[in-house]
């Protein structure tokens, strides 16, 4: 399967999120994606298309596209939507303003804290979802302005995915990882691999049990 065809399910909740937040913005909204790659979710949703360098925009036509440095040439964004970065990187677009009303967000890695940082800069958890992406599930959250109300583990793995259908599958693939962190970790490390893997067991024990 090629990298385009791995990321339609992601691609596919990136637009779900989006559409379902257009109904609570004005008329108009102001929708980019920052990173649109290939554009096809900057296609789906009728955004404006942003890569940093020329070289990297899509040759389509059906797509606005500029090149920019994240958000910071817009007055407004009503609605980003950015993916496939890193969580630092996702949380320095959003930092460099303006600050949207409404963000559909995917980190590549360490979505714990993606999430974290968020919370951290009055950004509050509205919905989230697990897509099947090579051996394991991109997260994909919608964050709005607001007090995040989870906090601690809870908060890292992600407070709206406990009703995901593909939980247990993206428990089971996280504690996996985390088990083999903590075997070869050291002191600190260990103990923050191993209260994830009593996090996990937890979360599967009150699932199985509901």
């Amino acid at each position: 399967m090629s990298g385009a065809a791995a990321g339609r399910p992601r691609r596919a909740i990136i637009v779900r999120l989006v559409q379902e937040a257009l109904a609570q913005l004005g008329p108009d909204p102001v929708l980019v994606d920052v990173g649109c790659d290939h554009g096809h979710v900057a296609a789906a949703l009728g955004a404006i298309g942003v890569e940093r360098r020329r070289q990297r925009l899509p040759r389509r036509d059906d797509v606005a596209l500029i090149v920019a440095d994240g958000l910071r040439p817009f007055r407004r964004v009503d609605l980003a939507v950015i993916t496939g970065m890193g969580a630092e990187t996702i949380l320095g677009v959003l930092d460099a303003g303006p600050r949207p009303a409404v963000a559909v967000l995917h980190a590549t890695e360490r979505a714990w804290a993606l999430r974290k940082g968020l919370a951290a800069r009055g950004y509050r958890i509205d919905a989230e979802a697990l897509a099947p992406e090579a051996r394991g599930f991109a997260e994909v959250m919608r964050v709005v302005p607001g007090e995040e109300p989870s906090t601690g583990l809870d908060l890292a793995f992600g407070p709206k995915l406990l009703d995901d259908p593909l939980l247990l599958e993206h428990v089971g693939h996280e504690r996996a990882r985390w088990a083999v962190r903590a075997e070869r970790a050291h002191s600190t490390e260990r103990e923050e691999a191993e209260a994830w893997l009593s996090f996990f067991d937890a979360l599967v024990a009150q699932r199985r049990s509901a």
